[in-house]
């Protein structure tokens, strides 16, 4: 069985209100006994205050090294010191604390709203697919010349673009191919998968450590590509990944009326909203009186409602 722990990292220093969502969601919606954010000496207390006062969520200061020297040996922590981006190192991290303890790792860009338990309970590891036009493990430079490929990135910037546009791209979806995404990863401590992933970060040729995605979710497909076990369990996207990157603006869209049950699916348990895509100028200026006065007009508004009650 898999730890009905909840994982988030942070590296840096307040959280804005939109990540303290994300550990205030999985406390209150996601059936885990205990969310834990681990977090650098960053850490302020702006924001933390609110956390630290809330039943369920634990604060946790990292031993860095040493949670990555039992992990995965020097190989590993010597790894970690030539990153300088947050996001790489935490991609290290997150490995090292499943290995450590297992559970459920998830991204502070992620709102739960259903329980994981028919996902812990089985045991074994999981993960979720996302829709994309460049599965990285899939696509060369080649490829991504081809004009299927290049049509799928012109389809996928006009429903970007235009209102209401994630709707119609439901009719085109099934034209990007799936790959899984790290951003929600559950394992129970010291499953074999994940000990690959370390052995493979561990193993990175130096010039590609720093290529955006190579320690993420190009490594994540990778490995699971050669997984032979019979215990991996890889979610369709309808489960974390309702609406795929760069559709995914349209969360923070605001239209004279939204229709949140049209995004989510019977089967969603967590969104992810990419906080990488195009996101800055919304969700610095969001927080609960924002999404009290927007949850009719903003998707994201009205699933923070739904997720906090």
């Amino acid at each position: 069985m898999i730890p009905k722990i909840a994982h988030f990292i942070w590296l840096g220093s307040g959280l804005l209100w939109v990540h303290r969502l994300a550990l205030l969601s999985a406390a209150k919606r996601g059936g885990f006994e205990r969310v834990i954010l681990h977090h650098d000496d960053g850490l302020t207390a702006d924001g933390a205050g609110e956390l630290a006062r809330t039943p369920g969520i634990e604060l946790r200061a990292l031993d860095t090294f040493g949670l990555l020297e039992a992990a995965g040996g020097g190989a590993l922590v010597g790894c970690y010191r030539a990153l300088e981006a947050p996001a790489a190192r935490v991609n290290l991290l997150r490995m090292a604390v499943l290995a450590s303890e297992g559970g459920v790792y998830l991204d502070a860009d992620t709102v739960t709203l259903r329980s994981f338990d028919e996902l812990t309970s089985p045991g074994g590891v999981f993960c979720g697919e996302e829709r994309l036009v460049f599965p990285g493990t899939r696509s060369s430079a080649l490829a991504r010349l081809r004009p299927s490929a290049l049509a799928r990135v012109a389809v996928r910037d006009v429903f970007r673009r235009l209102p209401g546009g994630y709707r119609g791209f439901r009719h085109f979806e099934r034209f990007y191919p799936t790959a899984v995404n790290n951003a929600v990863l559950g394992a129970e401590a010291g499953h074999p998968l994940v000990r690959e992933l370390l052995a493979r970060a561990a193993r990175l040729p130096a010039e590609r450590r720093t290529v955006r995605y190579a320690l993420g979710t190009h490594l994540l497909q990778e490995v699971v590509a050669d997984y032979s076990g019979a215990d991996l369990r890889v979610l369709e996207p309808e489960a974390f990944f309702p609406l795929g990157p760069e559709i995914s603006e349209h969360w923070f869209r605001e239209r004279s009326r939204v229709e949140l049950d049209e995004v989510l699916g019977p089967k969603t348990v967590l969104v992810h909203w990419y906080a990488s895509v195009r996101t800055r100028q919304y969700v610095e200026r969001i927080d609960a009186g924002y999404v009290a006065v927007h949850a009719e007009r903003q998707l994201f508004s009205a699933l923070a409602r739904r997720a906090l009650g």
